[in-house]
């Protein structure tokens, strides 16, 4: 996968998180129930993954520290 298509699927994540966030609030939901939600939390376990994939990425990358 292309750095380009990397960072469209990313807004296409975030795009399809607001609307999740979008229903939520119109139905009255305060978010709790997507957090019990097993699909939901695949989601944020795999965002973390990700965080920490790319951690490790640039602290092995020359001259660059993360912050």
């Amino acid at each position: 996968m292309t750095t380009d298509k990397f960072v469209h699927r990313s807004q296409i994540i975030a795009r399809y998180l607001s609307e999740i966030a979008l229903h939520s609030a119109q139905d009255g939901s305060d978010g709790a129930p997507q957090l019990i939600n097993p699909y939901f939390r695949d989601v944020v376990s795999a965002q973390e993954r990700l965080l920490n994939a790319l951690e490790r990425l640039l602290e092995k990358a020359p001259g660059r520290t993360v912050v």
